[in-house]
């Protein structure tokens, strides 16, 4: 047994990807066109940002300024730098590493939450009721959520989200715990098959092969590609009873 650090390798696969985790630009465009109007220079908060695939493309249906909080620097690094590269002002981004479950932000300034495939790290009703104080009176938050699609799922599948996402909830329980955490839902949206595929678990596949000649030797690594492999085979077997859907919610007053 080595000392590898198995989240090195977690951290070197998820650095090749385009995003980190499900999602695709026309998710977040889908999800976007579901808000009411926003104030003409909105002031966002991306929450688990990653590398910023949202985060770049919420600057590009606004005018506005987005602060893009993520606990990992080199995600927000490579963020950085792609928007450099896309020529975004820096006056038009800010990113903060931080865990956004202790954010020492102004409260009641944002006029938009958003995040995608993060608020499992708090659970869905927990983390809206952390967040919500730091939106403005009235504004709005989208957060995408994995839910169960079945209502008795497969004990195979059941097994699996009962230890990675114990509270995961179905859409009818997720819309419970947004009321509860003071919020009205105005509409929601799903995640496709290709969503899942095309910028996430496709380019995994890929960049675990071109990985595994450097970690032949390495048990720990190749329990992580392990792991990440058995993961996307589940969705491959039961994409059917669960998935990923945006929520568009507005703060009661």
């Amino acid at each position: 047994m080595s000392d590898l650090d198995p989240f090195k390798v977690f951290m070197e696969i998820q650095l090749g990807l385009p995003r980190n985790g499900p999602g695709s630009r026309e998710a977040t465009r889908a999800a976007f066109k579901l808000l009411p109007p926003l104030p003409s220079e909105p002031e966002i908060l991306d929450l688990g940002a990653g590398q910023g695939a949202a985060t770049l493309e919420l600057l590009r249906l606004t005018d506005g300024r987005v602060t893009a909080v993520d606990i990992m620097k080199p995600f927000l690094d490579r963020l950085e730098a792609n928007a450099e590269g896309e020529g975004v002002p820096e006056t038009r981004l800010r990113t903060l590493c931080a865990d956004f479950e202790d954010l020492h932000l102004p409260q009641g300034v944002f006029d938009l939450i958003w995040s995608e495939g993060a608020i499992y790290n708090l659970g869905f009703e927990e983390g809206l009721a952390l967040w919500r104080p730091f939106l403005a009176p009235g504004r709005y938050a989208v957060i995408s959520d994995c839910i169960w699609k079945a209502d008795e799922p497969s004990l195979e599948i059941r097994h699996f989200w009962d230890e990675a996402y114990p509270s995961m909830g179905t859409l009818a329980e997720n819309a419970a715990r947004a009321q509860r955490a003071g919020f009205e839902v105005l509409g929601t949206h799903w995640l496709t098959e290709d969503d899942w595929w095309t910028e996430y678990y496709g380019p995994m596949k890929d960049r675990i092969r071109a990985l595994l000649p450097d970690y032949a030797g390495a048990p720990e690594a190749l329990a992580v590609f392990k792991e990440e492999e058995e993961e996307m085979e589940l969705f491959e077997r039961f994409q059917d009873q669960y998935g990923y859907c945006f929520f568009v919610l507005q703060a009661k007053s």
